[in-house]
């Protein structure tokens, strides 16, 4: 299960994700947002990481030829792409892509085009017309995420916090989380403590869900050779 925590700009702050135990630590590429990381601040998280986990570049509406710069200048892991893009894009890259989409309502999240080859992060729609998607800090609705969640392996996003984000994957049951806003002091300033208690709570809500389910599966085995 995966755990990521976005918008970060500083080594510090992506140290604090990896001993915490994060699997991703995204920075945004995208100039308009408060959480934009310029190329000295890519390349310090790039070398606090030291492969000791995925550094994923989030972009918006880029071009392909864009996304393919910036994916070798920064030597991503990743890329997580918003807004319209070209599909296109998926065959000219040789690194992950998570495709993140913005569903209003439960009818919506399965009429998106979604890119089946590509991972898919669901996050909660902008409020108002020409805001960015993603990093808004509103909560997803997660009837709507677990009914997609059902047909194939989601990043949930979408306003979680060290305080919600167990209940949201007991109720939702994703692939993996993502948090960026809601670990913040201010816009932009990730709080150590909070970056630090949003994974250990994710990683100990995937471990019981975890548990849960081998359990289930271990009863449901038993009772099918007691009926033997």
């Amino acid at each position: 299960m995966i755990v990521k925590v976005c918008g970060v700009r500083t080594a510090a702050i992506a140290e604090c994700a990896i001993d915490a135990g994060a699997d991703w630590v995204g920075v945004v590429l995208e100039p308009r947002s408060p959480r934009h990381a310029g190329d000295a601040e890519v390349e310090a998280v790039r070398r606090a990481l030291a492969g000791r986990a995925d550094l994923v570049g989030v972009m918006v509406e880029p071009s392909a030829e864009r996304c393919r710069e910036l994916t070798r200048r920064h030597r991503l892991d990743a890329v997580q792409l918003h807004g319209q893009v070209d599909p296109g894009v998926v065959g000219d890259l040789d690194v992950t892509v998570i495709r993140g989409v913005n569903p209003a309502g439960p009818g919506e999240a399965f009429t998106t085009d979604w890119w089946p080859d590509c991972l898919l992060l669901l996050d909660s729609a902008p409020r108002s017309g020409g805001a960015l998607p993603g990093g808004t800090g509103v909560p997803i609705d997660l009837a709507t995420a677990a009914e997609v969640a059902a047909h194939r392996p989601i990043i949930l996003a979408g306003g979680l916090t060290p305080d919600t984000v167990a209940a949201a994957i007991e109720r939702v049951r994703p692939h993996g989380v993502d948090a960026s806003s809601g670990l913040e002091s201010s816009p932009g300033v990730k709080d150590p403590g909070r970056v630090r208690d949003f994974v250990l709570a994710a990683r100990e809500a995937f471990a019981t869900v975890e548990a849960r389910r081998m359990r289930a599966a271990a009863d449901s085995a038993g009772r099918q050779g007691g009926s033997r």
